[in-house]
């Protein structure tokens, strides 16, 4: 007996792998993948981000030089006050911005709020502190379906999404 390929709009037999809903979603009711920040840009804006700290943070030191001591206060101002100011006052630091990304609350529900940004922000620098799970935070993103969500956008419930421009 030999197996024939079903033909589409046919009612019988099993629908696609791809049809299949994830649990506890409906059909339909994932995010338009377009829509989504891709890993690529997501990578890209983290090193500009990266890039954009160690400057502030460089600067701060030859501002402390000249004004003397409060180089550390400074320093944890600039590494704990730059992605969730921009992030809540925005929806983007820099480097997202550059790479046309912005950050989202998952439900849709207006602005991040500085709270949430935050919390979001705490969660990337506990993965930084644990080498592992630094770089599985990272990667997350490239296999997570639908939301495409890193451990931390998992944690504050947002996504990334692009900008239209």
């Amino acid at each position: 007996m030999e197996l024939q390929q079903q033909t589409p709009g046919s009612p019988y037999g099993y629908p696609g792998w791809r049809s299949v809903p994830y649990v506890g979603e409906r059909r339909g009711a994932g995010p338009d993948e377009d829509a989504l920040g891709r890993f690529g840009a997501r990578l890209t804006a983290r090193v500009l981000d990266i890039g954009v700290l160690i400057t502030m943070v460089f600067l701060a030191g030859v501002l402390a030089d000249y004004a003397g001591g409060g180089f550390p206060a400074l320093v944890v101002a600039v590494v704990v006050g730059y992605e969730p100011v921009l992030t809540a006052a925005y929806g983007a630091t820099l480097g997202k911005q550059l790479c046309g990304l912005r950050v989202v609350r998952r439900d849709g529900g207006g602005g991040l709020g500085f709270g949430r940004a935050l919390w979001r922000w705490a969660c990337v620098l506990v993965g930084c502190g644990l080498p592992v799970l630094g770089i599985v935070n990272l990667l997350r993103c490239a296999w997570n379906r639908p939301y495409r969500q890193c451990l931390h956008d998992k944690a504050a419930d947002t996504v990334v999404c692009r900008v239209q421009r």
